[in-house]
């Protein structure tokens, strides 16, 4: 009897084991670089079709009260450890190049996770976590292959970047494979924007999904600009596409994102090709809103959102999202969500849909959206940290309905704190352009004459602002005077002090000479013998 049971438990073991390889969904984070939040359809632009993304939205939940936070390196940070920047100390700025800083080692990362339920992790595009020593790079921090770029930026076409005041120039585009690091200068001549597409496409279709899920992480440079002098750049077929955007580098910058959405059909494409598209949680995320107006050599816009990347008013932080899982959130297909969710949570609920249970994440401060997402509970989430940065004294945090800023101006100056209208005509309409529109528009009242956007307090003698912003998201209207609020001006203070307390010294050394790419061949890569981040 005893080894008749011990025979029919080891025949249906493999069939067990099957089951839990099935019921783990692939996952693939797709993030935008720099993308404003009027810059797709399915937010209302009449400017720029993005009828791939919309596909993908409009099946999928789209994300109306989801946050990121205003940079490009710690949105990166927090989505991959669901922590905030002020735990590691990238809470200033993004990681430059030559810096000797980096996401610290004691930091796991989302695919180190997902490693040990069986996935195979692959990363494409950006990174913007650190290279000053090969520990940091993607291989190195469980990924097994990476194609893409270390720094925050390269061209599109030839893929150097060039930096800032030392005006160093090399090439930064990689093949690293299980910890060997190899540069790639054969890419040259191809766009940024097809060879991640192409790659991401071939490890979905080229995957052996019986042996267990995949995860990839696809870092689009699109729609971030490239080096100062040809800014933004787009196959001039597709350029000639936008006659209506008078503005040359608007222009650009929507044949840009139409390679974007191009790619983004393509890899939904390869998805169902691989019959994988109903079995894979798929996340589309901006890092940070758009630069608009030519900041940071842009023009991404936000319209009617308040001001953009950098600043800590909704234009830089309430991103654009949507997920796409139909085997788990199908019935939600189509739905706009204002359930408040922010990039931290991607990780607990990624773990969660995986099989892993996020209460054994006792240090994150993510929260996992799974019942969320699937319609079965109300968000968890009720406040996020928007960012803080003791260099500039500036602070942000919401709770409920209600946002405070504090010293939100000094960030950058004041030239961009404003609504900016994206130049150009707009010749499609919502019927045109997406015929099943959604409500996922956000509609607010005129930019009031003479506004004041100082952001001065008189009743507490500072620099503090005050927004309803699930009522007023434009940010027209601040409450910090009126005695009404007085009493959530005190509670969210209080929560800006406690935070402060929490977070740890900022990480942002010099540049190193050392790390110049003239002294290695004119390429950017790892430079040092020790993975010891120096203290600043």
């Amino acid at each position: 009897m005893l080894l008749t049971q011990l025979f029919v438990t080891l025949f249906q073991l493999p069939v067990v084991i099957s089951a839990v390889r099935e019921s783990r969904p692939n996952v693939v984070i797709i993030v935008a670089d720099d993308l404003g939040w009027n810059d797709v359809s399915f937010h209302g632009s009449q400017q720029i079709p993005t009828p791939n993304i919309d596909r993908l939205a409009d099946d999928g939940i789209i994300l109306n009260n989801y946050y990121v936070t205003p940079l490009c390196t710690p949105s990166r940070a927090t989505l991959l450890t669901g922590r905030y920047a002020i735990r590691y100390g990238l809470q200033h700025s993004v990681i430059v190049a030559g810096q000797r800083s980096a996401l610290p080692l004691t930091e796991r990362i989302l695919p180190q996770y997902l490693n040990e339920l069986n996935y195979t992790s692959h990363a494409v595009g950006k990174w913007h976590l650190g290279f000053f020593h090969k520990d940091y790079t993607p291989t190195y921090r469980g990924f097994q292959s990476f194609l893409g770029y270390y720094n925050g930026k390269n061209d599109y076409f030839d893929h150097h970047n060039q930096e800032g005041e030392q005006g160093w120039d090399g090439l930064d585009w990689h093949w690293d494979y299980k910890g060997n690091l190899t540069d790639v200068p054969e890419a040259f001549g191809q766009y940024t924007t097809h060879i991640i597409s192409n790659r991401t496409s071939h490890l979905i279709k080229e995957h052996d999904y019986s042996r267990g899920p995949l995860f990839l992480y696809v870092g689009y440079q699109a729609v971030h600009s490239a080096n100062s002098g040809d800014p933004i750049q787009a196959p001039t077929d597709t350029v000639y596409q936008f006659p209506h955007i008078w503005n040359l580098q608007r222009r650009k910058f929507a044949a840009a994102m139409t390679e974007l959405d191009r790619g983004v059909g393509q890899i939904r494409a390869a998805l169902e090709q691989a019959g994988q598209l109903d079995n894979t949680f798929l996340l589309f995320t901006t890092d940070n809103g758009g630069p608009p107006n030519g900041f940071n050599d842009n023009w991404a816009n936000n319209w009617p959102l308040r001001a953009g990347k950098a600043y800590f008013y909704e234009g830089g932080i309430r991103a654009t999202g949507f997920v796409h899982f139909p085997a788990k959130f199908g019935p939600r297909r189509g739905q706009v969500s204002r359930d408040l969710i922010h990039i931290s949570d991607w990780l607990p609920t990624i773990l969660e849909l995986a099989g892993s249970s996020p209460a054994r994440l006792t240090k994150i401060d993510g929260k996992s959206m799974y019942g969320t997402l699937g319609g079965m509970t109300e968000s968890p989430r009720k406040e996020f940290l928007v960012n803080l940065d003791p260099k500039t004294g500036a602070a942000g945090v919401r709770r409920d309905n209600f946002k405070l800023l504090r010293h939100p101006n000094d960030i950058y100056n004041e030239d961009y704190n404003e609504w900016f209208q994206a130049p150009g005509e707009y010749p499609f309409t919502n019927a045109t352009v997406r015929p099943d529109t959604t409500p996922a528009q956000i509609q607010c009242d005129p930019v009031p004459y003479g506004l004041d956007l100082e952001c001065h307090s008189a009743l507490w003698d500072d620099s503090i602002c005050l927004y309803d912003v699930e009522n007023d998201p434009c940010e027209l209207y601040n409450l910090v005077d009126n005695e009404l609020y007085s009493d959530i001006v005190v509670d969210l203070l209080q929560r800006v002090k406690a935070y402060e307390k929490q977070q740890v010294p900022i990480i942002f050394p010099p540049v190193d000479p050392q790390a110049s790419p003239l002294l290695h061949n004119f390429v950017w890569r790892p430079w040092t013998d020790s993975n010891v981040i120096p203290s600043t």
